[in-house]
């Protein structure tokens, strides 16, 4: 059912720097600050830029906590082994590999092993052995290229609180810039939306730091959503009647038998007000939002429950303490 293309979300989102930040390329250098902003040649130039990986790390973290807010069995840890409450879904699975997961011949099975026994987090980010639904593009500069400045610092004594002696260094910060990037949300369930729209929101108000050295006062951006793009692929795509439109996520798409296969909500729709569709062409329906007007609020509640009644699936128990919750 994965194989198929039944839904996609396309934000496009303005990243501004709302102070110094830092993301260290991790390329040593023989010369130059000891702490480098990473770039990439682009236009013909080396140019400062965000790099997708960071930002969906960045986002990642945020939906971890605010799961982890409502229920903590909805939020694995990356960083956790298997046998543990919070134990990594990609973890758990490579010891579950040889016990009671499909062989990879039977991929299809795999496939709805793996998604159905997955937390919500590790349904959208992805895990080690699930790609997730969401993408992250680099975010490119808006405009001229911004112009990294360098800073020193030094090293803290931890006995005395001052500057500890020969530990300075010095690192590249960018402090007024805008960054264009586009989120990329595939075979979506409704509930992700909602989840990612507290993120975004979060991101908006400044609440979500990037980068290096957050704790020194660096990474703080403000998000701005451009625009929203909803996709709905093949027959089923929605149509506004009477004054609605109803928006379908994947359970919303397939029958009851597959959704049931993956554990998807189903059925999987919310009314917004009637808006017609900016095109379609019998496979490929698109509805189109500016940014301020795109209806999160729809999809919160879908996503708080989702998060409130989420327990580990039987198939994990073992691997988390037997904890249910």
């Amino acid at each position: 059912m994965l194989k198929q293309l039944l839904n996609e979300c396309i934000i496009d989102l303005i990243i501004k720097t709302d102070g110094p930040i830092l993301i260290k390329s991790g390329i040593p250098t023989l010369s130059g600050p000891d702490m480098a902003f990473v770039t990439t040649r682009r236009n013909g130039t080396q140019e400062a830029y965000l790099p997708g990986s960071s930002l969906k790390g960045t986002l990642r973290s945020h939906a971890e906590r605010i799961a982890r807010t409502l229920n903590s069995a909805a939020a694995c840890n990356p960083f956790v082994e298997a046998n543990k409450p919070e134990a990594f879904c990609g973890h758990i699975f490579e010891e579950r590999k040889d016990k009671d997961l499909p062989n990879r011949e039977q991929r299809d099975e795999l496939n709805q092993l793996i998604y159905r026994d997955s937390c919500p987090i590790c349904r959208l980010f992805g895990s080690t052995w699930f790609a997730g639904r969401l993408a992250t593009e680099d975010a490119y500069a808006v405009g001229s290229a911004p112009t990294p400045q360098q800073r020193d610092g030094v090293g803290i004594d931890r006995f005395t609180g001052g500057a500890a002696h020969g530990v300075k260094f010095d690192l590249e910060v960018i402090t007024e810039a805008k960054f264009a990037t586009r989120l990329h949300l595939r075979n979506f369930e409704l509930w992700q939306l909602g989840l990612l729209g507290f993120v975004l929101i979060d991101l908006a108000d400044g609440l979500i730091r990037i980068g290096s050295a957050k704790s020194r006062g660096l990474g703080r951006v403000r998000g701005e959503i451009d625009k929203v793009r909803l996709d709905f692929l093949g027959p089923h795509a929605p149509k506004p009647a009477d004054g609605s439109l109803k928006l379908k996520g994947l359970g919303g798409m397939v029958s009851s038998k597959i959704a049931e296969d993956y554990d998807l909500a189903y059925p999987d729709e919310v009314s917004i007000p009637a808006q017609e569709p900016a095109s379609t062409n019998g496979l490929r329906t698109t509805y189109r939002f500016e940014g301020a007007s795109f209806p999160w609020q729809q999809f919160a509640p879908l996503w708080i429950n989702k998060a409130m009644r989420y327990e580990n699936p039987d198939g994990m128990l073992p691997f988390r303490g037997g904890r249910r919750r």
